[in-house]
């Protein structure tokens, strides 16, 4: 019987590691004592007429990341792969190791798929 090492990658799973996002260019976010804000206009038709008629409607909203979306966002630079990204979160973040890959890779593509804020190199 062989023992599994943990974070050990299938296959099918090494191709994606591969992997480099970086930024969307219209991705606004603020770093405060080493959590990330991402910042998103609200400009929607109906808040512009809204606001004319004095509502009080934020022109912006925040979204305050976790340590480890906040880690990950500061680690997408156009030039690092995902195998990296995760290294380096394993490394700064030890309870991150249970299922990294694994986590990484999903949390990655929200970011990019429901989020919008990174895209593939």
């Amino acid at each position: 019987m062989t023992k599994e090492q943990p974070n050990a990658v299938n296959p099918e799973t090494e191709e994606l590691l591969k992997r480099v996002y970086r930024l969307k260019e219209d991705l606004h976010y603020e770093v405060r004592d080493g959590i990330v804000f991402v910042i998103t206009e609200q400009n929607a038709w109906i808040q512009r007429v809204l606001r004319k008629i004095h509502y009080k409607i934020p022109e912006t909203t925040e979204m305050e990341l976790d340590k480890y979306g906040s880690f990950i966002l500061q680690q997408v630079d156009g030039k690092r792969t995902v195998k990296e990204i995760g290294e380096n979160l394993g490394a700064a973040i030890e309870e991150a190791n249970d299922q990294l890959y694994d986590r990484l890779l999903i949390y990655l593509h929200h970011l990019e798929k429901n989020e919008k804020y990174i895209e593939l190199v």
